[in-house]
């Protein structure tokens, strides 16, 4: 038996033991690969021990010898064993072998980035005093300050001041620092945490530089602020003092030019300094915003209440422009009063005219017509006062009250609106007079109405009635029946003068009458013609009737006279004396002769009604006693009836 053969179990121990421990070392490094690789964020302590432990199990990575003493021995043992066992030992073995061979590029690449990785590490603890001396910087340019004035401002200041230069004085390193931590992250193997370190850098270096600017901004801002507040919290309270001034200096000005002018100059005023207070007063609060932030607690309330004051003190900007408001209404209202107290003014002008216009018309008018256009101008008169009690309401509300001060403009307008007032209350009581007067007038116009239509269609009848004239009597009945006529023609004629007179008379009572007086002066003129022409009729008719009475009555107390004597006349006694026939016969030959000369003439009275002359008188001629003897019958029955009519009883 050989020797491997008889030591084979010793031998094959031996063989599993150092194969054992070569799998363990694989084991090991692919452990501390991984916790080399791993994701943690180590401290440089912590990593620097994995990073032995690494490199430490990483000698004689190569490990030949191991490999080929296992290689042969495996050989060497397996020669006389069953080949399923051969087999698997073998095949054990080779992965064995393999996996080494696989682990080797991978130890080597962890190597290379372990150096990397101790490198970033190793940067990283160098950064440790760079952050605490930034978060020193940080802090302190964060750190709350206060200040009541602008001394403790000044030293905050100072101490800020000697921040900036610190930070400006790392300046150079913090920048190299970031560049290598730069220059590693170049590094494929570089890990990410670098990143996050040169990040934190940047960041943490910016940061505080801003802060510490800001800082020291806010103090400048703040010292500036002190100052500030001071100088715009005065001025403005100048500014407050003008304006409040300004607000009492604003006034009602009644003049309807300098009016709106005032206005328009106290409104670029109003604006000017409502812009200046403002911007005042925003600067004022702006600083005292930027002093708050400093400001000790127990001095805050102090600071905000004189900001406060300004506050509540431009509130006159409000009122100056509600007062501004006020006036430019007050001014619209004063034009509009103005312009109904000129309406007033022209159309009491109108009202006067139209008013004469009815009391003394240009053409005729009647009392209807008068009453009617006076009841008008009244019912506009009463348009005209209610307009006016307005204005006068107006009046009371925009014009000084009683007891105030009114200036001699105010004075202007308040004595238009009183003349106003007077005139139209004595053109209305005028107007109501007149008016009522007129009211009479249509009682006593119906009257004269009344009177002139009973009289005027006479008038006219009575006019045609004298131009169709007297027409010429056929008989002594028929003379009498025309003096009736015309005796009821003068008294009808006399009866509607009456009429007329009481026309008249009830004109006369009217307030106007001058158009009725001459209608009835017309009229009278009218029936005087008629009148006359009428009493001329009567007197003419009077005379012939009377000259006819008489000429029938002579007639017949002739021809009684002749019947008589020769009835009485003893037979073959002596005829009538021819002397007093002859003398009867003259006498009745003369009052036929004057009878019918008084008929011609009333020709002068005929149709045409125009006076024409009258015949020229022819003396008598005288005839024999027998020739009048032998006309007198004839005469009496061709000139009178059986018997005389009286001339009372024609009339």
């Amino acid at each position: 038996m050989t020797f491997w053969q008889e030591n084979y179990s010793f031998i094959k121990e031996v063989y599993d033991t150092r194969y054992t421990k070569m799998v363990e070392w694989m084991d090991n490094v692919e452990m501390a690969i991984q916790k080399v690789c791993a994701s943690k964020v180590y401290t440089s302590a912590e990593f620097k021990r994995e990073k032995d432990n690494f490199q430490s199990l990483c000698k004689n990575l190569e490990r030949a010898e191991t490999k080929r003493w296992l290689t042969e021995t495996l050989e060497t043992l397996m020669k006389e064993r069953a080949a399923d066992e051969q087999k698997a030992e073998s095949t054990k073995l080779k992965s064995v072998m393999e996996r080494h061979k696989a682990l080797i590029p991978k130890i080597q690449e962890t190597l290379v980035k372990t150096e990397c990785y101790w490198k970033c590490y190793s940067y990283g603890d160098d950064l440790i005093p760079i952050f605490e001396f930034i978060d020193d910087l940080r802090n302190r340019s964060v750190k709350e300050v206060f200040s009541a004035n602008n001394e403790h401002t000044e030293e905050h200041i100072e101490k800020q001041d000697k921040v900036l230069n610190q930070l400006e004085n790392k300046r150079k390193m913090v920048m190299d620092f970031i560049s290598k931590g730069e220059k590693l992250m170049e590094d494929p193997n570089c890990p990410k945490f670098l990143e996050g370190h040169v990040k934190k850098l940047k960041e943490a270096w910016e940061d505080t530089n801003e802060k510490a600017q800001s800082r020291k901004k806010a103090l400048v801002d703040n010292l500036n602020s002190w100052e500030t507040f001071e100088e715009k919290k005065i001025e403005c309270h100048k500014q407050l003092d003008a304006a409040d001034a300004e607000f009492e200096a604003i006034k009602k000005i009644f003049d309807l030019r300098a009016g709106p002018q005032d206005y328009n100059m106290r409104m670029k005023t109003a604006s000017m300094f409502r812009t200046n207070i403002e911007d005042i007063f925003n600067t004022c609060s702006g600083a005292n915003d930027i002093l708050q932030v400093m400001l000790p607690d127990e001095k805050k309330p102090e600071m905000n209440d004189q900001t406060s004051e300004l506050k509540t003190r431009m509130d006159i900007l409000a009122k100056i422009d509600e007062r501004l408001a006020f006036i430019d209404d007050f001014n619209k209202r004063l034009n509009i009063f103005d312009v109904g107290v000129k309406e007033m003014e022209n159309w009491l002008g109108e009202g006067r005219k139209r008013l004469d216009l009815i009391k003394t018309p240009p053409e005729e008018m009647s009392p209807e017509d008068r009453v009617t256009k006076s009841m008008e101008l009244q019912e506009d008169l009463n348009k005209k006062s209610e307009f006016t009690k307005k204005l006068e309401v107006e009046k009371d509300d925009i014009f000084p009250k009683s007891g105030e001060k009114v200036s001699s403009d105010a004075k202007k307008f308040i004595e238009r609106l009183k003349k106003v007032r007077t005139t139209l209350n004595a053109l209305d009581d005028e107007v109501s007079a007149e008016c009522a007067k007129f009211s009479e007038d249509v009682k006593f116009w119906a009257e004269f109405q009344t009177g002139l239509k009973v009289f005027e269609p006479w008038m006219k009848n009575a006019e045609l009635r004298k131009i169709s004239g007297l027409k010429k009597p056929s008989s002594l009945v028929e003379a009498c029946e025309i003096l009736g006529d015309s005796k009821n023609l003068q008294d009808e004629a006399e009866a509607k003068l009456r009429v007329l007179e009481e026309a008249a008379s009830a004109a006369q009572k009217m307030t106007s009458h001058h158009e009725a007086d001459i209608k009835v002066e017309g009229f009278k003129k009218r029936w005087t013609v008629v009148h006359e022409c009428f009493q001329e009729w009567v007197a003419r008719m009077t005379t012939l009737v009377e000259c006819w009475n008489k000429l029938d009555g002579n007639v017949g107390e002739l021809s009684s006279w002749v019947a008589t004597k020769d009835s009485s006349a003893p037979e073959g006694s002596s005829e009538i004396s021819i002397e007093q026939l002859e003398t009867q016969l003259n006498t009745l030959k003369t009052m036929f002769a004057e009878k019918q000369k008084l008929v011609s003439d009333l020709d002068a009275y005929g149709p045409a009604g125009a006076v024409v002359p009258a015949p020229v008188a022819v003396a008598p001629v005288e005839a024999p006693a027998a020739e009048l003897a032998a006309e007198v019958p004839a005469a009496s029955e061709e000139a009178a009836p059986a018997e005389a009519v009286p001339v009372e009883s024609a009339a």
